[in-house]
């Protein structure tokens, strides 16, 4: 009986080991099995990976303008930020934008392309056709070469901004700092008065902490507004002002535009936005009655306690488009 009982026992943990034999096996199996089936996933990531990466060409376009180093680029029109729907792309060192998107902001709304991929944009008076695939373009009836060609990328239409946005008579600035770009866009001011004023603070050589510079001439009772850089200063904007009495004139000199307040309060009437650039001395508005009718609009006149006025959409303009810190030079003509 004993030897009966020691053989069941013995049987009993042989069969233990035996099913703990297979446990361990089945445990080793599955963890192979595991192994054997993570590379097929690295595979299939992968893989994956590469057709995404086929399947968004923007996305490979950055990366490969190493000559120039922009990765970020920074839209200004008429003095906003503003952010595009689809991202900017280098051909090589020419900025290529969705280039209906772009003109839309800057209100050049009459843009086609026809069956035949002819790309035909109308601002004004002026005309730009191009085509997709081709750099052969008619800038304002004359025969170009565009710098880089015009493609389509889901349907959306970019084409070279500079070559397309000057064309069309509209201010094009660009500024770069490491891998960011900035672009600015305006109206420019293509009158004689505009070309002499360029050329006057062009060499006095001003400079100003932001893209902006302003320049009250007083003799011309004329407030000028530039967009650029020193020595390469574009007029974007000009009005006509007030300026001091004789006997409280405006100051003159080079100043910063150092605080934006609303109003000034009187008894009778306010005046406002204000951009203060020398103590009390500012730009604001004419005078304006609490109901927002005009007390004294006068401009082009020796009128004030010192300050510069302009009319309330000047003003407007100035407070909307021109940031603090900016250059304000005033000079007796």
């Amino acid at each position: 009986m004993k030897k009966i009982a020691f053989a069941l026992i013995f049987m009993l943990l042989m069969q233990g080991a035996v099913l703990a034999e297979e446990e361990n096996a089945l445990v080793e199996t599955a963890v192979s099995a595991e192994t054997e089936a993570e590379p097929e996933t690295e595979e299939k990531t992968e893989a994956e990976t590469e057709m995404e990466a086929e399947s968004e060409p923007e996305t490979e376009t950055e990366p490969e303008v190493p000559d120039n180093g922009i990765r970020f680029v920074d839209l200004y029109i008429f003095g906003n930020g503003i952010t595009l729907s689809s991202y900017p792309v280098f051909d090589g060192d020419t900025l290529m934008l969705p280039i209906k998107e772009l003109l839309s902001h800057l209100g050049a709304n009459d843009f086609s392309v026809d069956s035949e991929n002819q790309i035909t944009i109308t601002y004004g008076e002026k005309i730009v056709a191009m085509h997709l695939d081709s750099t052969s373009a008619l800038l304002n009836g004359a025969e170009a070469e565009l710098p880089a060609v015009p493609f389509l990328l889901d349907d959306t239409v970019y084409a070279p901004a500079e070559t397309v946005c000057q064309a069309l008579g509209f201010l094009y600035y660009t500024t770069t700092d490491g891998q960011k770009m900035t672009l600015y866009t305006d109206l420019p001011m293509d009158t004689n008065s505009a070309r002499n004023a360029e050329n006057r603070v062009n060499g006095l050589n001003l400079s100003s902490e932001t893209p902006y510079l302003i320049w009250v001439n007083k003799s011309e009772y004329t407030v000028h507004v530039f967009l650029g850089t020193k020595n390469n200063w574009n007029q974007v904007f000009s009005c006509k002002c007030a300026i001091g009495a004789p006997g409280s004139p405006t100051v003159t000199g080079t100043f910063k535009y150092f605080s934006r307040e609303s109003r000034w309060s009187y008894a009778k009437f306010y005046v406002g936005p204000i951009m203060r650039f020398y103590g009390s001395y500012a730009i604001h508005s004419t005078l304006l009655r609490y109901d927002g009718s005009d007390y004294n609009n006068s401009v082009g006149v020796k009128i004030s306690h010192g300050c510069v006025r302009v009319r309330p959409k000047d003003i407007a303009w100035l407070v909307s488009y021109v940031p603090l810190k900016t250059t304000v030079y005033v000079s007796e003509k």
